[in-house]
């Protein structure tokens, strides 16, 4: 045949091989003159391209294989997880190695506002949560108080695919860096910045951060804080917290030791005092200490655990000024020397407590 005189022509007759004269040799299309190219498979399957999605048939297998798990003619095959080949890093599944592992990027998006005078569009902020184990994304907005708009989670945990024409694939570690915009569903969100770990986390991936963005501030919102920062007297409130500081404080008894200096009176002494003052709900109660054989009647309090009223005579020392006694009037007069005053020392744990109180309110 016209194959088997070529081939003895060109084998008989030059020295110079078929490669060498550019031609490329190749058995006819004869019957047994082909080899079987199904030699040694073992695998013959078809791959599953169609399947029902809400009792609708649809293509779901774009990136399957042909028959036996060989790409179609022409086809390449996209990695689904990672970009790095098999040996390199943990061979642990990703449900593994990444459990518990989220990435945090602080971003925010801006919102068109029809029909209103008094803004034109809005700027809200959230977190967008990337789930390493999974792909798996979640977007959820900070919720303000009084704010007038629902918030919360915005977009639910799931994998998101990308914008058109890419909607085949799905967003990746990737696709995530400081300062770029990404979009979910239609809208478009722009990332700031993020957490320590999500930072040492890409920096291990070899992706080169780009810096930060400051925090845009939402026109409307600040011109709403002005005005309610107007309308906030500049005068202190009193506390009206009692449950938190009753939680935080209850048992807590603060102890002082003073004396009454009751000898400008007729038949008066010097008496010892001890007096509580209950952090829990700021009562005070004094027990007067009486020696043995004193000959003065044992009163069970000298004052009932009461709020005690803050009047005092002027001139007194104001709190936070180091001195050696504190004056307190217990419901006594500020005309004549008739009145009930308490001399008492400071102790190094109350020198401690006020130290550290002063410190937090400051």
């Amino acid at each position: 045949s016209l194959g088997f005189a070529e081939r003895g022509r060109s084998g008989s007759g030059s020295n110079t091989s078929p490669e060498a004269d550019g031609t490329i040799m190749a058995l006819p299309l004869l019957p047994g003159n082909s080899f079987n190219r199904n030699l040694g498979k073992e695998k013959f399957h078809k791959s599953q391209h169609w399947s029902y999605c809400n009792k609708v048939s649809m293509l779901v297998g774009e990136d399957k294989p042909g028959i036996g798990g060989e790409p179609l003619l022409g086809q390449k095959l996209k990695p689904k997880y990672s970009v790095f080949p098999r040996g390199v890093g943990s061979d642990a599944p990703s449900w593994v190695a990444f459990d518990k592992q989220v990435l945090s990027f602080d971003a925010c998006f801006d919102e068109e506002v029809p029909d209103k005078n008094q803004e034109l569009y809005r700027i809200r902020h959230c977190k967008i949560y990337f789930y390493l184990e999974d792909d798996t994304i979640q977007v959820v907005e900070p919720q303000v108080v009084n704010s007038g708009i629902p918030q919360g989670t915005l977009v639910r945990r799931h994998r998101i695919p990308l914008p058109p024409p890419d909607e085949d694939q799905f967003y990746t570690v990737d696709y995530f860096n400081l300062d770029r915009d990404v979009i979910f569903y239609g809208r478009r969100y722009k990332i700031m910045d993020c957490d320590q770990f999500t930072k040492h986390f890409l920096r291990k991936m070899g992706v080169r951060l780009n810096p930060s963005v400051n925090r845009p501030e939402d026109p409307y919102t600040k011109e709403r804080q002005k005005l309610m920062d107007s309308m906030k007297p500049l005068r202190p409130y009193e506390r009206f917290d009692t449950l938190r500081q009753f939680l935080e404080h209850d048992g807590h008894v603060l102890r002082f030791y003073g004396v009454w200096d009751d000898t400008e009176s007729m038949f008066g002494d010097v008496r010892e005092l001890v007096l509580h003052y209950f952090l829990a709900d700021d009562t005070i109660e004094i027990k007067e200490v009486i020696q043995v054989n004193a000959g003065r009647d044992a009163v069970p309090l000298f004052l009932n655990r009461q709020k005690l009223p803050k009047y005092a005579p002027v001139g007194l020392y104001q709190p936070g000024t180091i001195t050696d006694r504190t004056v307190l009037n217990v419901f006594g007069g500020l005309v004549g020397n008739k009145g009930r005053y308490i001399l008492d020392n400071r102790k190094r744990t109350l020198l401690q407590f006020h130290t550290r109180l002063h410190h937090l309110q400051k």
